[in-house]
């Protein structure tokens, strides 16, 4: 798995073996499809990447300029595989990487309750949340994601299977696009105005 653009365009990525542990990383035709939408610029930037796997798509977005990301993985082999990514490209200054169950774990996140992220006076640019498919997390993740912690322009990425069909909006964000690839669909919400 390949970095697609950015200062690290064609650098490889850890990977899992498929028999040590179950991550499903987003296609690189996919994901290279999302920062085409994205942009190739994304300087200045703060993400959030829950359910991060691998953690390519924030490592992506690093490559791409963004300031700072925040990890988020219930799985202690995942969070051990993103520090290793990190640690290839010498990225680790530029990342969180946390341990927590999703989508419960958010609510830590709105009261900065985790010690190492107090200190953080900003809100998210942009999130991915990329759960297993079929497990009700998309959904649950999206209802629970705390406003709080966002931008009033901040963008949420989320991923789900094609066959799965997300609302075209929650109490707090409406949906601005989807876009399908075969038995992936990619969402993109925003924050409802107030």
């Amino acid at each position: 798995m390949k970095i697609t653009g950015g200062f690290l365009k064609g650098r490889s990525l850890y990977c899992p073996s498929k028999s040590a542990f179950e991550i499903r990383p987003l296609r690189t035709r996919i994901r290279k499809a999302l920062f085409d939408i994205l942009g190739d610029d994304l300087s200045g930037i703060k993400v959030l990447d829950l359910f991060a796997g691998t953690g390519a798509l924030g490592i992506e977005a690093l490559s791409r300029g963004a300031e700072f990301i925040v990890f988020v993985d219930a799985s202690p082999k995942s969070v051990e595989l993103i520090k290793k990514n990190l640690e290839r490209f010498n990225l680790l200054d530029k990342a969180l990487i946390l341990e927590l169950s999703l989508p419960h774990g958010l609510n830590k996140l709105k009261s900065k309750q985790i010690q190492c992220i107090k200190h953080l006076e900003w809100s998210f640019d942009l999130v991915f949340t990329t759960p297993p498919y079929r497990s009700g997390l998309s959904l649950m993740t999206l209802e629970n994601l705390p406003k709080e912690i966002l931008k009033p322009t901040s963008l949420i990425v989320v991923e789900e299977e094609s066959e799965i069909d997300l609302p075209h909006e929650t109490s707090e964000f409406k949906l601005e696009e989807k876009r399908a690839y075969g038995e992936t669909t990619l969402y993109f919400y925003r924050l409802k105005e107030t």
